[in-house]
């Protein structure tokens, strides 16, 4: 069990607050120090690059002051001596003089080979641009190097206006090997600075964090205890900073908290009332925001999607019981032409008193359906097909004059009615019922509209007589 928890502990602790702001303040530190050291390192080395071009430009300007009488005089044997003078201790790599198409007169170097990537075509001619600018150039034998090209200017012609006449440049090469070397050993001393702070700031972090983490701690295992109901656990820190505030207020919070708990107890019993009733009310709500989803907006019957479920519960309890059922499809006739010449307005208001007619035509147990359209459909349950009849010679006489008194406009429209029943068409499910009144309400249509048609089960007769 001991081990148990040993290993819990140990688990916390890799996961906690502590050792994760540790390591995140450590990263950050070496994350500066080694991002400092970059900054440095590079600003170092182009402070090195840039103090080596100027030091070749001024070598090359003294080594043409020197040699300006010998390159004109084309004196080799001279040249050479003041290469091997200068070389030796001013950290060149080569020295070239050239006359003034860039032909070689005298050439000195440290090491063979080292100027012959410098070389034209013509292995006695070198390139001699650009002029007064020095350049880096690498060497995959030799390593870096500053070159760079002067003019020599004709010593015995000093005009006041005008350029001096050239006579031939000289072409050096300043190592930075030296200087390379001294950079690398201060990028491995700032590299071992970053691994020292790094070491120092482990066990130096980890004991700041921890002065931090410790009452916070505290104060989450208070938290856990009266969440847990223990109501008179408080918090016992003795600090004068931000922490100490913050479990100050922890116990003024714990202090509240068991103040307001008989308060809350007392509470509960009515609030629960008050849930039931409002779950009630609610429920009440959802019932009747059922109703108007089943409902159609413009006529207020049924629609057509709530109708499939009316239909199949309907014609199961007709067919478990052994009861009548009847359907009846009533269609608006000449409804498009009403709509056509008095407008949408009078074709929404004749759908209106289609479907008051309907309603007031039909016991309170028959379900009406607004179909779609200009059609409907009425349920019958316990109705066999005399008695359907009655009904809808009810809806043709009530509609006939329902329009002649309210919308006399209107007179074109006529209703037609198709009747089907479970008893004599013996339909397998509800669709199939409301398939034969369809049917009927079709030969009812095609037999001169105004009137009601049954289908007949055995023979059906191309009309049936109207009325």
């Amino acid at each position: 069990m001991r081990l148990k928890y040993r290993l819990m502990w140990i688990r916390k602790q890799l996961s906690g607050l502590q050792l994760r702001t540790t390591l995140i303040l450590t990263t950050v530190v070496l994350a500066a120090t080694g991002l400092t050291g970059t900054m440095f390192l590079r600003a170092s080395s182009g402070i090195v690059l840039s103090q080596t071009k100027a030091r070749a430009r001024d070598l090359a300007h003294a080594l043409s002051l020197a040699s300006a009488d010998e390159i004109k005089g084309r004196d080799n044997e001279a040249l050479m001596r003041i290469a091997a003078g200068v070389l030796p201790d001013s950290g060149l790599c080569y020295v070239l003089f050239t006359d003034e198409t860039g032909s070689v007169l005298a050439s000195y170097q440290r090491g063979v080979g080292n100027i012959t990537q410098l070389l034209l075509e013509d292995v006695r001619r070198v390139s001699v641009e650009p002029i007064d600018r020095p350049r880096l150039l690498v060497h995959r034998k030799y390593g870096a190097r500053v070159d760079v090209v002067y003019p020599v200017c004709d010593p015995d012609l000093q005009l006041d206006d005008g350029p001096v006449p050239i006579v031939g440049y000289v072409r050096l090469g300043v190592s930075l090997t030296a200087a390379e070397e001294r950079l690398a050993a201060l990028a491995h001393n700032v590299i071992g600075l970053a691994i020292l702070i790094t070491l120092l700031m482990v066990p130096l972090g980890y004991q700041i964090v921890h002065n931090v983490v410790s009452p916070m701690a505290m104060i989450g295992d208070a938290a856990r205890a009266i969440a847990r109901g223990e109501m008179n656990v408080r918090v016992d820190l003795k600090r004068r900073d931000e922490l100490g505030d913050l479990a100050g207020s922890f116990n003024v919070m714990a202090d509240q908290i068991a103040a307001t708990h008989n308060k809350l107890v007392q509470l509960n019993s009515e609030l629960e009332e008050r849930v039931l009733m409002r779950t009630r009310a609610l429920e009440d709500a959802n019932q009747r925001l059922k109703d108007v989803a089943a409902r159609d907006s413009l006529t207020g019957l049924f629609n057509r999607r709530h109708f499939a479920d009316l239909l199949a519960q309907i014609f199961a309890e007709s067919s478990r019981y052994g009861s009548e059922l009847s359907c009846m499809m009533i269609d608006l006739d000449n409804f498009k032409e009403v709509n056509d010449t008095l407008g949408h307005q009078a074709g929404d208001d004749l759908l209106r008193l289609t479907a008051s007619v309907i309603q007031r035509s039909i016991r309170e147990a028959d379900v009406a359906i607004r179909y779609g359209g200009d059609e409907f459909i009425v349920l019958l349950p316990q109705t066999n097909p005399e008695e359907a009849r009655a009904s809808a010679q009810r809806i043709l006489e009530i509609f006939r004059t329902d329009v002649d008194h309210d919308m006399p406009s209107a007179s074109l429209a006529t209703v037609s009615i198709g009747l089907a029943s479970r008893q004599d068409d013996e339909p397998c499910d509800g669709e199939s019922l409301v398939q034969l009144a369809d049917e009927a309400l079709y030969l009812a249509k095609a037999g001169g509209k105004n009137r009601i048609t049954v289908v007949q089960p055995v023979r059906r007769p191309n009309f049936a007589d109207g009325i």
